[in-house]
């Protein structure tokens, strides 16, 4: 059964009932700390990037048991549901709702999320017992962050730049800067 509530203001829910509710309109949200938050609608620059680390990582982790898939509900904690641009997902229940188990998260920038995307959602990432790489593309300065989980559970960063390629142990790929930035200059 979905809940269906006339608007998202200032609205609390727990991750649970986010999961199963339906807004009723054509937005996107996510849970931040108990509070139902609308999602930006991404800009042509935003989704060329998207696109193309999707397609990547889902040639790469075709036929291993994990999957990369684009915006899905990542359930953090009994107050947090977010939707990360890409997820890798390699829960072979697939039972779960809220896709726990990702070893691989990926964000894009745009100017108005980026302090959300950088601060806010990967604290609450953090708290992912699968979690092993975040992944931040800010498409506009062609840099990556990658932020990988130490062995003794500290958080490193390495920042990439233009066509450097990013190596992601979390599923062994070296993906190319040139590929991640590809057809950017014809977006608008």
């Amino acid at each position: 059964m979905a809940y269906r509530l006339p608007t998202a203001a200032a609205m609390q829910m727990t991750s649970d009932e986010f999961l199963v509710w339906e807004s009723g309109d054509d937005h996107r949200y996510e849970l931040i700390d108990g509070q139902v938050v609308v999602m930006e609608s991404p800009s042509e620059g935003h989704q060329v990037v998207m696109a193309n680390i999707l397609v990547a990582l889902r040639q790469h982790v075709r036929g291993t048991g994990c999957r990369a898939l684009p915006g899905l509900d990542v359930r953090c904690d009994d107050a947090n549901c977010l939707v990360p641009d890409v997820l890798v997902y390699c829960d072979r229940d697939r039972r779960s709702r809220g896709m726990e188990d990702c070893p691989l998260l990926v964000e894009v920038l745009s100017p108005s999320t980026a302090y959300k995307d950088r601060n806010i959602k990967f604290a609450r990432y953090r708290s992912l017992a699968a979690l092993r790489e975040y992944m931040i593309v800010d498409w506009e300065r062609r840099t990556t962050d990658l932020h990988r989980l130490a062995a003794d559970g500290s958080w490193q960063v390495t920042r990439y730049s233009g066509n450097d390629v990013v190596y992601l142990a979390s599923i062994d790929f070296a993906l190319p800067g040139d590929l991640i930035f590809e057809d950017l200059d014809r977006a608008a």
